[in-house]
């Protein structure tokens, strides 16, 4: 988990996303990378990658802050 990267509230949000969600937040948005660099490290296609990263902003955007 991003603690040091992720402000208290946020970090919380990101720990009830599903790890398939959070995975690609933390290897795009905190580590920097490309979705086409994300999919390289986890083993994913590009796609998959794109996919996952909408899906997980589109359920961010829907939780409500604690």
């Amino acid at each position: 988990m991003p603690t040091r990267y992720a402000d208290p509230p946020m970090e919380q949000m990101l720990r009830r996303l599903p790890a398939r969600h959070r995975e690609v937040l933390v290897a795009t948005y905190f580590r920097g990378r490309t979705t086409t660099e994300a999919a390289h490290v986890l083993g994913l296609p590009p796609k998959a990658v794109k996919a996952r990263l909408y899906e997980a902003m589109r359920e961010l955007s829907d939780m409500r802050f604690c």
